[in-house]
């Protein structure tokens, strides 16, 4: 349950959580402060009309650009180096929209801090991937999903500190708070390290290996030999093509696209944005319809942070699945079925049973599945293109974003609860493909991953399952074996 952890290892997962705070707390706070009285008034709209999707829209429209840039550059000048820019980009796009004096600034600074969070969506577990231990690393990782949520969590409960602000303070404040997390995640770069798969890609062996002895204390020279060697074997082509044109880097892809596009087809947004209009059918103010919405939210940091010590457990695969079916088919046919019935009226037992289903939903939806598609995405990619793979899977949470919150409001209003049957339908298909077409990756070290996308031959199909943190030697020279006869037989072919 708590696996054996350095505190060098710690450090390194603790601090970069700072970027996922800051993707947390970004996202959840443009929906909260357009709905403050004070906003309306100093930008003069109409609260009803669009602005509210085109926020949101913009956003996320960042989010799929800062995804690619992330990539780009942590293969070229490393994960901290990355890192390191996305945070700057966030601290200018929080400037911007705390200083704003009209809704195109807004717009703009919302774009930017999209580029931002975007970049650490997807570099924050990458990071972490490669310098957590294979035992634990479930755990580890998907400390970036809980520190999402919590961020998620602080802007809504920080809107209901500032509700009864009549100033402009009650939006600027929340605003201003988000410099916060991207100039904390900065300074906390001067004091880690690169990571060493990185190093090692790119010929820094000697440093990496320090870094690599610091991370693991029980490894020995020989085990990062071994890790050396592997990588280096695997150093072979590296473009955005590339993953197009190998088989088994399409394989990745497809199934990543799948992990992140599948999570957000359970339904999870469309269920969030719909509790106010269940809240305010029981008659709840404003004020506890905010007070109810973060209580939401804070089941979510619950749920994700048991998914973390589940994670090594029961194993991505398993829990990925159990979600989908809990989420996306089971609690989204319930809610379903409720706001037929009763949506729209003043049955309050019936508003009621449909605002459990949604509490249902999200304890199911972040106990098994949001926290672990970031893990999953991460590590199901050989090092010398984790970045450019991992970007266009983390890619796909923003297509869903789009694809499934664009325009949900007229959807709602035209077609009602006709609505949610598309992601029941949609999670059915994902359930499938998860449970046909996923791999299970707990327990397998990063190097052996490869062995389940068919990079290299498996001798024994129930091999890669024995993998765990404790055989990782033994693993290695196994795999080295195996790629020294096929050096040799290479060189004879020649």
């Amino acid at each position: 349950m708590f696996p054996k952890v350095s505190k060098a290892t710690l450090k390194v997962i603790i601090a970069a959580c700072f970027g996922s705070i800051s993707y947390g707390y970004v996202s959840g706070v443009g929906g909260t402060i357009i709905a403050q009285p004070t906003f309306i008034d100093y930008f003069n709209y109409d609260s009803s009309a669009s602005i509210a999707d085109t926020f949101n829209g913009l956003l996320s429209g960042g989010g799929l650009i800062g995804v690619f840039i992330g990539g780009t550059l942590s293969e070229s000048y490393g994960r901290r180096f990355a890192i390191w820019c996305g945070s700057l980009i966030g601290v200018i796009g929080a400037t911007l929209m705390t200083a704003s004096v009209d809704i195109p600034m807004l717009y703009v600074s919302r774009i930017i801090l999209g580029m931002s969070i975007g970049m650490l969506v997807m570099l924050i577990p990458l990071y972490q991937t490669e310098v957590a231990p294979t035992e634990g690393r479930g755990l580890l990782v998907c400390m970036h999903g809980v520190l999402i949520l919590i961020g998620y969590c602080m802007a809504f409960w920080i809107n209901v500190g500032v509700y009864f602000l009549k100033t402009e303070g009650s939006w600027r404040i929340p605003a201003g708070i988000q410099i916060l997390w991207p100039i904390a995640l900065a300074i906390s770069l001067f004091f880690l390290p690169e990571s060493p798969r990185w190093l090692i890609e790119h010929g820094e062996i000697e440093k990496a290996r320090k870094i690599m002895m610091e991370l693991e204390p029980e490894m020995t020279n020989e085990e990062f030999d071994l890790l050396h060697h592997q990588i280096s074997i695997e150093n072979q082509k590296s473009s955005w093509l590339s993953i197009l044109t190998t088989k088994s880097y399409r394989r990745r892809l497809y199934v990543g696209l799948s992990v992140m596009i599948g999570g957000q087809a359970t339904g999870t947004l469309v269920v969030t944005n719909y509790g106010p209009t269940l809240y305010a059918a029981l008659g709840f103010n404003n004020l506890n319809q905010l007070l109810i919405s973060s209580g939401y939210i804070t089941c979510g940091v619950l749920s994700n942070l048991a998914s973390a010590f589940l994670s090594d457990v029961a194993g991505r695969k398993t829990l990925m699945i159990v979600g989908i079916f809990g989420s996306g088919i089971i609690a989204m046919s319930f809610e379903t079925i409720m706001v037929a019935l009763y949506g729209g009226s003043d049955n309050k037992s019936g508003n009621a049973a449909a605002v459990f289903f949604m509490f249902f939903h999200i304890l199911i939806y972040g106990g098994c599945v949001d926290a672990n598609t970031y893990v999953y995405v991460n590590e199901i990619w050989p090092t010398h293109i984790r970045s450019k793979g991992a970007a266009l899977c983390t890619s796909g949470l923003f297509i869903g974003i789009l694809a499934f919150t664009t325009g949900v409001t007229t959807a709602i209003n035209t077609i009602h609860w006709k609505f949610f049957i598309v992601f029941i339908c949609l999670s059915t298909v994902f359930l499938v493909i998860a449970w046909f077409f996923f791999p299970e990756t707990k327990n397998v070290s990063l190097e052996e991953v490869g062995r389940l996308f068919g990079d290299y031959p498996l001798e024994d199909d129930n091999q890669v399952n024995a993998i765990d943190g404790k055989s990782l030697e033994k693993s290695l020279k196994e795999t080295h074996n195996i790629l020294v006869k096929e050096e040799k037989s290479i060189e004879q072919s020649v």
